[in-house]
Parts: C-alpha cells; sequence; structure tokens
C-alpha cells in the first residue's frame, strides 16, 4: 500500500498517514509509515536524500505528518515546532455534544506509563504539566459531534485524554472510555492540517488531509 503524499519538493513532504499505523518501528515485524516510505521511495533515496518524520501521531489516527528529505531540513524543522510556529488542526467524532459550542479546555496531565495513559485532573498536582486545547463544534448527527481542535499544548495523548475527561471521548477511543465501535486498532480522530514556514524558502505552507473514507466520517460529508 503506498502512503498518500499530499505535498512535496526536495526539501519536505506532507503525507495521509492512515490509522492502525505506527510512524516509527516499535515491534518488529510491524508495518510503520517511515518502513513503508522508504519502499515507496526507495529509487530517489540517494545521496543526500533521507526520509525523515518530525513529529509522530498515535497509531490509531490518521492525517497530516511532515517529513525532511534533507538532514538540515530536520533541525529547522525541530526548531520549528520546539518554538511553537507550526500551527496544527484536527478533526475529532467524539460521542455526545458538548454544552459550549466553542472553548478553550484547560487541565493538568500526567502518564500512567504502567497503562500507556495520559491522567487528566482539573486541578495541579505532583509532576502534572498544563495542557491546553480549543475546539468548535462543527457540526451534530446522530448523537456525535464534529470538532475542530486547535492544540495550545501539545502533549501525550492529550486531546484524547481532555475530550474524554468532559465526558465526550473519541468515537472508537476504548482506552479513553468510548463504548462505540469504530475500525480496528483506529479511532475518529484526524490531523487535518498542518501550517509552517518552509525552512529553505521561507513562504507559509497549509497542507489538508482529507478525512478516512468510513462510514463514521461519511456522517459529516
Amino acid at each position: 500500500m503506498d502512503i498518500p503524499v499530499l505535498y512535496e519538493d526536495k526539501y519536505l513532504m506532507v503525507v495521509n498517514k492512515p490509522q492502525g499505523m505506527m510512524v516509527e518501528e516499535a515491534q518488529r515485524g510491524y508495518e510503520n509509515v517511515m518502513y513503508v516510505l522508504k519502499k515507496q521511495f526507495k529509487a530517489v533515496l540517494r545521496g543526500n536524500n533521507i526520509i525523515q518524520n518530525v513529529h509522530r501521531l498515535d497509531k490509531p489516527v490518521s492525517g497530516a505528518l511532515l517529513l525532511a528529505r534533507k538532514a538540515s531540513v530536520v533541525k529547522l524543522l525541530n526548531e520549528q515546532f520546539a518554538s511553537k510556529e507550526i500551527s496544527k488542526k484536527y478533526l475529532a467524532i467524539v460521542s455526545g455534544c458538548p454544552a459550549s459550542p466553542e472553548a478553550e479546555l484547560s487541565h493538568w496531565l500526567t502518564k500512567d506509563d504502567a497503562n500507556k495513559k495520559a491522567m487528566i485532573k482539573d486541578q495541579k498536582s505532583q509532576l502534572a504539566v498544563s495542557v491546553k486545547l480549543r475546539y468548535l463544534v462543527m457540526a451534530e448527527h446522530e448523537g456525535k459531534s464534529l470538532l475542530q481542535i486547535e492544540l495550545i499544548t501539545g502533549k501525550y495523548h492529550q486531546i484524547r485524554a481532555q475530550l474524554s475527561h468532559i465526558g465526550h471521548p473519541i468515537v472508537g477511543d476504548v482506552k479513553y472510555g468510548s463504548t462505540e465501535a469504530y475500525a480496528t486498532d483506529a479511532i475518529a480522530l484526524h490531523a487535518s492540517s498542518l501550517a509552517f514556514k518552509h525552512p529553505i524558502e521561507g513562504h507559509m505552507l497549509t497542507v489538508t488531509a482529507p478525512t478516512p473514507e468510513d462510514a463514521v466520517w461519511g456522517l459529516f460529508k
């Protein structure tokens, strides 16, 4: 299976990561985005040409993934991520409808390493980090809502945990309380767009990723 390329030049590319696929190899024998792309682009990977991810998406999440094609570009894009110059927007389908049509969520997050899960609290506690996001309800249908989400911080499982904490888990996200069926190894969370400055040419780029073609996302098309 080829991974769809949304944008490509000699310095970088943005691809539409499929649901259910790790970005990097975690367990030998499991297909991952980097392995597939290196096979897909084997013919052009010569000399200084590389394919290297500069961020990650969780295995069950789909959407826009940014990769560098030159070693020098990896550093430049990492600097943009570190300084929060790269804007990431997501779409999520959740159970129910939030009471407010738009809001900023502000919580405290700790990581439960044993269960590979984020824990959300309303009050600061030991080792907790501040997490914030903004959401906008785009549509409602059949007891579900489509949310547009903008990350203010970007922490482990943040979107999944914060939406669950307010009583609206992402469809299919059993780890965070969803009771609604969805595809295997997938949840209805999609990295819909990336906006960033081209690290070499300096102009702004906004790349949008189409949502998955399935019955759940089809409710909102």
